[in-house]
């Protein structure tokens, strides 16, 4: 499907192009009671709250009472903020990203001179948030991939806090809202595809 691609989003009034039984797909309680909790949170706050506080929100709604919050290091002050607001509501368990202290050597992981050579460790952090017995584990400033593995094996559902993009302020819609970086990278993106057609050719 390429719904990115209709301009019409005939589903948004209920009239799908294609079909599902939601019943079905929604038959665990859990799933249902997260859906429950998060429309309400969006029925009644729509435009009115911001992140932080639809996942305090949300928890509340949800009956949870302990938070996970997993964070790059280098977004420690901002995890700090983050829990001190958090934990007015909830019991908050936090694992930076560097946790275990182990080399990228041991890891497989390439070093580089700009981020140091102490590896992210996102398993580690899935899993002692995991033994500490998280409801809720919140994302902060993983690194792409490591943010992936972290979800995979985390116990507890995952909510996205924020997105690292430290080109953008954390802001990575940035590159679609700032038309030239958009076109800058629409241009390269076509180059590629251009090289990769002639490679193709020969």
């Amino acid at each position: 499907m390429r719904c990115d691609l209709c301009a019409e989003k005939p589903c948004r009034e209920g009239n799908a192009c294609s079909s599902c039984d939601a019943a079905a797909l929604y038959a665990d309680a859990e799933d249902r009671r997260m859906m429950r909790a998060a429309s309400e949170v969006e029925a009644e706050y729509y435009g009115e709250v911001n992140r932080i506080e639809e996942i305090i929100l949300f928890s509340r709604k949800m009956g949870y009472k302990k938070l996970g919050l997993s964070f790059c290091s280098g977004l420690a002050e901002e995890a700090a903020k983050t829990a001190r607001i958090l934990e007015n509501y909830f019991e908050i368990e936090s694992v930076n990203c560097k946790v275990c202290g182990v080399p990228k050597s041991e890891m497989g992981a390439m070093e580089s001179d700009k981020v140091g050579k102490i590896s992210c460790n996102p398993i580690e952090q899935a899993e002692m948030l995991n033994k500490a017995g998280t409801e809720l584990n919140l994302l902060l400033g993983l690194c792409v991939g490591h943010d992936a593995i972290f979800i995979k094996h985390s116990q507890a559902p995952v909510v996205p806090l924020a997105a690292k993009d430290r080109m953008l302020a954390h802001n990575p819609l940035g590159a679609v809202y700032c038309s030239a970086i958009y076109k800058r990278m629409l241009k390269e993106a076509e180059e590629a595809r251009a090289e990769k057609e002639g490679a193709q050719e020969k």
